[in-house]
């Protein structure tokens, strides 16, 4: 993941350099793919929303090269009624996927599983109507995904990709038991 600093999308020209910077020689020890979203001030006639920087988003997948961008959780704090300029805006970018639990960052999948299941009807709208050159990036649930709300999650969204840490009881360790489970509620 490519993130400076935590706490909000937005940085600054010193902070973008150091993303520059971070993912060329993460690419250069071999990294097979990137993870990181910008965002500005700048949005459709609302100075106030949080928006997609289109232009630094798009150099950094340039900077990828042929290695796959997600663009992260910052897609959580972009307002529900944009989703669809959103999405055209991410695949012109050019990335391969999202990562999003559907609301607000803080809250979790399950808590959002409404506007996931909106999220996926928007994006195949989106879809429709862009250029035959530009996709839509995959949609990945994340935020709180766990072997107990997995399918359920699955069940409202179909969706292909999910994003879990895997950990269980407040660890800070990756249980096993967990992915087993994980796996095996989507494989059957």
């Amino acid at each position: 993941m490519i993130r400076p600093r935590a706490n909000d999308f937005f940085y600054n020209d010193d902070e973008f350099e150091v993303m520059k910077s971070t993912l060329i020689k993460l690419r250069e020890l071999g990294a097979d793919g990137f993870v990181f979203g910008i965002l500005n001030s700048v949005a459709l006639n609302n100075p106030a929303c949080p928006w997609i920087d289109v232009n630094r988003n798009k150099q950094l997948v340039q900077l990828a090269g042929d290695k796959p961008c997600t663009f992260h959780r910052a897609f959580d704090c972009i307002p529900e009624q944009y989703w669809g300029t959103a999405l055209g805006d991410l695949a012109e970018c050019g990335f391969a996927s999202i990562l999003t639990s559907g609301g607000p960052s803080g809250d979790t999948a399950i808590e959002c599983i409404d506007k996931l299941a909106e999220l996926f009807q928007q994006a195949d709208l989106t879809q429709s109507q862009l250029l035959s050159s530009l996709r839509v990036p995959e949609i990945i649930v994340g935020g709180g995904v766990r072997s107990s709300n997995i399918q359920l999650l699955w069940e409202r969204t179909h969706g292909r990709a999910f994003h879990s840490s895997a950990l269980v009881n407040s660890s800070d360790i990756v249980a096993t038991s967990e992915v087993t489970t994980l796996k095996n509620s989507l494989t059957g």
